[in-house]
């Protein structure tokens, strides 16, 4: 069975990649900049409480992408530099599986990491507000569903590009581009190379701001259902466009 071999691959990728120690620091540096929060907005002209969960929020989004940088980029580079990746291909595996399953399993991964690390910096913050607030459990939601995006591009830029590295700078990259689409709107009301760059950048980018609502959750205003509804649709629709992809490039691509 198909999706029985894209599981396998998935569970494995999971496994290996939790086990990664790398991921482990930058989860731990996520809750020590969690708590230094604290210290800055209890010094800080507005709510502390409210600087706590937009710094919460950002901090969960940015250190998210790195784990899925750091667990994703070395997946492809390290299978193909250990051949390990010929005794997988030589079994009945094809490589769009292979690909899918990588795919799939960084996303678990990453799922993972950011459900784990929400839900225990959502019991700090509640110490300090002395309540529970749900409106972050959706914040910890609209970031999975960000880094769902972004670890597809992770292994999107794995199965394009030979080397680690660049995979991990093109994904950072179109992060920050992503986060940054609203912005283009002066760009787009020129006329030139300018406003034709900024148009080419809105279409090929996948535009995260659409899955960032941090400002209204902190300020207290709940995402509707139909807003969240949009959101996975339009995370779920970027993450198979670029599995799509990911398989078409990694099926001609030469492997050495």
């Amino acid at each position: 069975m198909s999706w029985s071999k894209i599981f396998a691959v998935a569970l494995n990728t999971f496994r290996e990649a939790i086990r990664n120690r790398i991921l482990y620091s930058v989860v731990l540096f996520a809750f020590i900049l969690i708590g230094v929060s604290a210290v800055f907005g209890s010094v800080s002209i507005g709510d502390q409480i409210k600087v706590m969960k937009d710094f919460f929020l950002f901090a969960l989004s940015f250190f998210g992408c790195i784990a899925a940088v750091t667990a994703g980029g070395s997946l492809l580079g390290r299978e193909l530099k250990q051949k390990t990746i010929y005794n997988i291909l030589s079994k009945p595996v094809a490589r769009w599986q292979f690909i899918i399953g990588k795919q799939l399993g960084l996303i678990a991964v990453v799922t993972t990491l950011v459900s784990t690390t929400g839900i225990l910096s959502l019991g700090f913050i509640a110490l300090f507000e002395g309540r529970f607030d749900p409106l972050m459990i959706q914040g910890v939601a609209l970031t999975i569903l960000e880094l769902m995006v972004v670890a597809s591009l992770t292994i999107f830029f794995s199965s394009l590009v030979i080397t680690t590295v660049l995979a991990a700078l093109f994904t950072i990259g179109v992060y920050l581009t992503g986060r940054s689409i609203p912005y283009l709107d002066y760009f787009l009301k020129d006329s030139g190379p300018t406003a034709l760059a900024a148009k080419l950048v809105d279409v090929v980018v996948p535009d995260l701001s659409l899955l960032n609502f941090a400002d209204r959750l902190v300020a207290g205003i709940p995402v509707s259902s139909s807003e969240f509804l949009f959101a996975s649709l339009y995370a779920l629709s970027w993450s198979l466009l670029l599995a799509v992809l990911s398989t078409l490039i990694f099926h001609f691509r030469e492997l050495r």
